[in-house]
Protein backbone atom coordinates (compact mmCIF):
# COMPACT_ATOMS: atom_id res chain seq x y z
CA UNK A 1 0.00 0.00 0.00
CA UNK A 2 0.71 3.65 -0.47
CA UNK A 3 -0.48 6.77 0.28
CA UNK A 4 0.55 10.35 -0.94
CA UNK A 5 -0.76 13.70 0.80
CA UNK A 6 -0.38 16.68 -0.83
CA UNK A 7 -0.19 20.31 0.66
CA UNK A 8 -1.22 23.11 -1.20
CA UNK A 9 1.68 25.78 -1.80
CA UNK A 10 4.24 22.72 -0.86
CA UNK A 11 6.32 20.99 -3.62
CA UNK A 12 7.96 18.69 -1.51
CA UNK A 13 6.12 14.96 -1.91
CA UNK A 14 4.69 13.24 1.44
CA UNK A 15 4.67 9.78 1.26
CA UNK A 16 3.37 6.90 3.71
CA UNK A 17 4.49 3.45 3.27
CA UNK A 18 5.89 1.86 -0.11
CA UNK A 19 3.65 -1.42 -1.39
CA UNK A 20 3.03 -1.78 -4.89
CA UNK A 21 1.27 1.86 -5.65
CA UNK A 22 4.40 3.52 -4.57
CA UNK A 23 5.66 1.82 -8.07
CA UNK A 24 2.50 3.33 -9.59
CA UNK A 25 3.27 6.75 -7.66
CA UNK A 26 7.22 6.56 -9.12
CA UNK A 27 5.24 5.98 -12.80
CA UNK A 28 3.10 9.02 -12.50
CA UNK A 29 5.80 11.41 -11.11
CA UNK A 30 8.10 10.16 -13.99
CA UNK A 31 5.74 11.11 -16.59
CA UNK A 32 5.24 14.74 -14.71
CA UNK A 33 8.67 15.61 -16.49
CA UNK A 34 9.64 17.27 -13.37
CA UNK A 35 12.65 16.95 -10.62
CA UNK A 36 11.05 15.88 -7.45
CA UNK A 37 11.89 15.76 -3.41
CA UNK A 38 9.86 14.23 -0.87
CA UNK A 39 9.94 12.65 2.25
CA UNK A 40 9.05 9.08 3.07
CA UNK A 41 7.60 7.59 6.21
CA UNK A 42 7.47 3.84 6.44
CA UNK A 43 5.40 2.18 9.41
CA UNK A 44 7.43 -1.27 8.84
CA UNK A 45 8.82 -3.67 6.73
CA UNK A 46 6.60 -6.19 6.18
CA UNK A 47 6.67 -6.74 2.31
CA UNK A 48 3.66 -5.76 1.51
CA UNK A 49 4.67 -2.33 2.55
CA UNK A 50 7.65 -2.26 0.48
CA UNK A 51 7.88 -4.48 -2.36
CA UNK A 52 7.55 -1.03 -4.73
CA UNK A 53 10.26 0.06 -3.18
CA UNK A 54 12.83 -0.90 -5.59
CA UNK A 55 11.08 0.35 -8.58
CA UNK A 56 10.24 3.78 -7.43
CA UNK A 57 12.15 5.20 -10.65
CA UNK A 58 12.89 8.60 -9.26
CA UNK A 59 15.45 6.83 -6.52
CA UNK A 60 17.05 6.71 -10.64
CA UNK A 61 17.55 10.13 -11.09
CA UNK A 62 20.05 11.84 -9.78
CA UNK A 63 18.98 15.12 -9.61
CA UNK A 64 15.97 13.55 -7.14
CA UNK A 65 16.06 13.76 -3.50
CA UNK A 66 14.55 11.95 -0.77
CA UNK A 67 14.37 11.35 2.93
CA UNK A 68 13.04 7.83 3.99
CA UNK A 69 12.27 7.37 7.83
CA UNK A 70 11.50 4.02 9.49
CA UNK A 71 10.77 3.03 13.35
CA UNK A 72 13.79 1.14 14.97
CA UNK A 73 13.30 -2.58 14.88
CA UNK A 74 15.20 -3.52 18.04
CA UNK A 75 18.53 -2.60 17.77
CA UNK A 76 18.20 -2.48 13.27
CA UNK A 77 17.91 0.78 11.79
CA UNK A 78 16.28 2.30 8.67
CA UNK A 79 19.05 1.59 6.50
CA UNK A 80 20.11 -1.68 7.63
CA UNK A 81 16.59 -2.83 6.69
CA UNK A 82 16.07 -1.23 3.60
CA UNK A 83 20.13 -2.27 2.60
CA UNK A 84 18.98 -6.21 4.10
CA UNK A 85 15.88 -6.10 1.53
CA UNK A 86 17.80 -4.81 -1.47
CA UNK A 87 20.50 -6.99 -0.72
CA UNK A 88 21.99 -9.38 -3.99
CA UNK A 89 20.08 -12.18 -2.51
CA UNK A 90 16.61 -10.55 -2.89
CA UNK A 91 17.49 -7.98 -5.80
CA UNK A 92 19.96 -7.46 -8.35
CA UNK A 93 19.76 -3.38 -7.47
CA UNK A 94 21.72 -2.47 -4.32
CA UNK A 95 20.70 0.41 -2.28
CA UNK A 96 24.63 2.05 -3.11
CA UNK A 97 23.55 1.40 -6.83
CA UNK A 98 20.19 4.63 -6.80
CA UNK A 99 21.35 7.60 -8.15
CA UNK A 100 19.16 9.67 -6.00
CA UNK A 101 19.94 11.99 -3.11
CA UNK A 102 18.65 9.50 -0.59
CA UNK A 103 19.04 9.46 3.27
CA UNK A 104 17.62 6.58 5.49
CA UNK A 105 16.90 7.58 9.35
CA UNK A 106 16.16 5.64 11.99
CA UNK A 107 12.68 7.56 13.52
CA UNK A 108 12.93 7.45 16.90
CA UNK A 109 10.09 8.25 18.93
CA UNK A 110 9.18 11.85 19.45
CA UNK A 111 7.63 14.64 17.22
CA UNK A 112 9.62 15.80 13.69
CA UNK A 113 8.82 19.24 12.78
CA UNK A 114 9.27 20.16 9.01
CA UNK A 115 8.01 23.65 7.00
CA UNK A 116 4.27 23.15 6.78
CA UNK A 117 3.74 19.69 8.81
CA UNK A 118 5.00 17.84 11.72
CA UNK A 119 4.82 13.95 12.38
CA UNK A 120 4.92 11.73 15.50
CA UNK A 121 3.64 8.19 16.06
CA UNK A 122 3.04 6.06 18.77
CA UNK A 123 3.52 2.48 18.83
CA UNK A 124 0.72 -0.15 17.19
CA UNK A 125 -0.48 -3.59 18.19
CA UNK A 126 1.55 -5.55 15.68
CA UNK A 127 3.28 -8.77 14.74
CA UNK A 128 6.85 -6.42 14.82
CA UNK A 129 7.36 -2.68 15.96
CA UNK A 130 4.94 -0.60 14.01
CA UNK A 131 3.87 2.95 13.56
CA UNK A 132 1.11 4.80 13.77
CA UNK A 133 1.72 8.09 11.96
CA UNK A 134 -0.22 11.45 13.40
CA UNK A 135 0.27 13.94 10.74
CA UNK A 136 -0.50 17.88 11.86
CA UNK A 137 -0.89 20.48 9.01
CA UNK A 138 -2.03 23.87 10.20
CA UNK A 139 -5.11 22.90 12.24
CA UNK A 140 -5.34 19.44 10.83
CA UNK A 141 -5.32 16.04 11.78
CA UNK A 142 -4.43 13.36 9.75
CA UNK A 143 -3.78 9.32 11.05
CA UNK A 144 -2.05 6.82 9.46
CA UNK A 145 -2.68 3.14 10.96
CA UNK A 146 -2.46 0.64 8.28
CA UNK A 147 -1.76 -2.28 10.87
CA UNK A 148 -2.89 -2.40 14.00
CA UNK A 149 -4.41 -4.83 16.04
CA UNK A 150 -7.34 -3.45 18.55
CA UNK A 151 -7.53 -5.92 20.58
CA UNK A 152 -10.61 -4.62 22.73
CA UNK A 153 -11.00 -5.90 26.14
CA UNK A 154 -8.08 -8.28 26.06
CA UNK A 155 -6.58 -7.27 29.23
CA UNK A 156 -5.03 -4.91 31.37
CA UNK A 157 -2.16 -4.19 29.11
CA UNK A 158 -4.57 -3.60 26.11
CA UNK A 159 -6.72 -1.73 28.11
CA UNK A 160 -3.92 0.58 28.23
CA UNK A 161 -3.18 0.57 24.96
CA UNK A 162 -6.67 1.36 24.21
CA UNK A 163 -6.58 4.32 26.45
CA UNK A 164 -3.48 5.80 24.33
CA UNK A 165 -5.06 5.09 20.78
CA UNK A 166 -7.82 6.89 21.76
CA UNK A 167 -6.37 9.63 23.18
CA UNK A 168 -4.10 9.53 19.93
CA UNK A 169 -6.90 9.52 17.56
CA UNK A 170 -8.94 11.80 18.89
CA UNK A 171 -11.18 14.19 17.04
CA UNK A 172 -9.05 13.49 14.20
CA UNK A 173 -10.32 14.92 10.62
CA UNK A 174 -9.25 12.07 8.73
CA UNK A 175 -8.02 8.42 10.14
CA UNK A 176 -6.74 5.85 7.79
CA UNK A 177 -6.98 2.64 9.62
CA UNK A 178 -6.93 -1.01 9.34
CA UNK A 179 -10.24 -3.27 9.15
CA UNK A 180 -9.01 -6.68 7.63
CA UNK A 181 -11.63 -8.44 9.02
CA UNK A 182 -15.17 -8.97 9.64
CA UNK A 183 -15.54 -9.80 13.64
CA UNK A 184 -16.64 -13.17 12.69
CA UNK A 185 -13.18 -13.85 11.27
CA UNK A 186 -10.98 -11.65 13.59
CA UNK A 187 -12.31 -14.10 16.46
CA UNK A 188 -10.15 -16.75 15.10
CA UNK A 189 -7.54 -14.72 14.25
CA UNK A 190 -6.31 -13.00 17.17
CA UNK A 191 -3.16 -12.41 17.80
CA UNK A 192 -2.50 -11.72 13.88
CA UNK A 193 -2.08 -7.93 13.87
CA UNK A 194 -5.01 -6.78 12.32
CA UNK A 195 -8.46 -5.68 13.23
CA UNK A 196 -12.07 -5.81 12.68
CA UNK A 197 -14.31 -2.95 11.25
CA UNK A 198 -16.88 -3.20 13.46
CA UNK A 199 -14.39 -2.33 16.43
CA UNK A 200 -12.15 0.59 14.12
CA UNK A 201 -15.52 2.49 13.59
CA UNK A 202 -17.13 1.66 17.03
CA UNK A 203 -14.14 3.43 18.34
CA UNK A 204 -13.84 6.21 15.93
CA UNK A 205 -17.11 6.91 16.10
CA UNK A 206 -16.52 7.43 20.30
CA UNK A 207 -13.66 9.59 19.63
CA UNK A 208 -15.22 11.96 17.68
CA UNK A 209 -13.57 11.31 14.20
CA UNK A 210 -14.20 13.29 11.32
CA UNK A 211 -13.20 11.03 8.33
CA UNK A 212 -12.44 7.55 8.45
CA UNK A 213 -11.09 5.38 5.57
CA UNK A 214 -10.68 1.50 5.91
CA UNK A 215 -7.96 -0.19 4.88
CA UNK A 216 -5.58 -3.24 4.38
CA UNK A 217 -8.43 -5.26 3.09
CA UNK A 218 -8.16 -9.40 3.38
CA UNK A 219 -6.69 -10.17 0.30
CA UNK A 220 -9.11 -13.18 -0.41
CA UNK A 221 -12.06 -10.44 -0.92
CA UNK A 222 -12.72 -9.92 -3.82
CA UNK A 223 -14.55 -6.05 -5.09
CA UNK A 224 -17.68 -7.47 -4.39
CA UNK A 225 -17.41 -8.99 -1.55
CA UNK A 226 -15.71 -5.46 -0.18
CA UNK A 227 -18.72 -3.69 -2.08
CA UNK A 228 -20.99 -5.95 0.45
CA UNK A 229 -18.79 -4.82 3.65
CA UNK A 230 -18.58 -1.63 2.81
CA UNK A 231 -22.74 -1.56 2.78
CA UNK A 232 -22.27 -3.04 5.96
CA UNK A 233 -20.07 -0.59 7.56
CA UNK A 234 -22.72 2.12 6.47
CA UNK A 235 -25.25 0.96 7.76
CA UNK A 236 -23.66 0.66 11.54
CA UNK A 237 -22.04 3.97 10.71
CA UNK A 238 -25.43 6.31 9.82
CA UNK A 239 -24.60 9.34 9.74
CA UNK A 240 -21.67 9.80 12.39
CA UNK A 241 -19.25 10.65 10.22
CA UNK A 242 -18.80 13.17 7.20
CA UNK A 243 -17.26 10.66 5.02
CA UNK A 244 -16.74 7.18 5.43
CA UNK A 245 -15.32 4.46 3.04
CA UNK A 246 -13.46 1.07 2.41
CA UNK A 247 -9.95 2.62 0.40
CA UNK A 248 -10.10 2.46 -3.32
CA UNK A 249 -7.02 2.57 -5.49
CA UNK A 250 -6.80 5.97 -6.88
CA UNK A 251 -9.39 7.39 -4.57
CA UNK A 252 -8.43 10.85 -3.44
CA UNK A 253 -9.94 12.93 -0.06
CA UNK A 254 -9.48 16.20 0.09
CA UNK A 255 -9.58 18.39 3.06
CA UNK A 256 -8.87 22.27 2.61
CA UNK A 257 -5.12 22.90 1.74
CA UNK A 258 -4.49 19.15 2.18
CA UNK A 259 -5.36 16.28 -0.66
CA UNK A 260 -4.70 12.38 0.37
CA UNK A 261 -4.41 10.16 -2.54
CA UNK A 262 -4.83 6.43 -2.01
CA UNK A 263 -2.43 4.94 -5.10
CA UNK A 264 -3.33 1.19 -4.51
CA UNK A 265 -4.62 -1.31 -1.64
CA UNK A 266 -1.73 -3.54 -1.49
Amino acid sequence: MCVQIEISGNDELLIFDCGTGFRNLGNDLLNSGTVHKGRIFITHPHWDHLQGFPFFKPFYNKDCWFRIYLPPQGEIGCKEILSGHMSNTFFPVSMDMLEADLNCETFQPGKKLFEDYSIEYMWATHTVPTAIYKIKIDDKTIIFSPDNELMRDKGKETTQFQEDFRAFIHGADLLIHDAQFTSEQYATRVGWGHSAWEDVVEIAKEEKVKRLCLIHHDPDNDDDKLAMIENEIMDQADSSFESLNLAKEGQVISLPRIKVNKVIAE
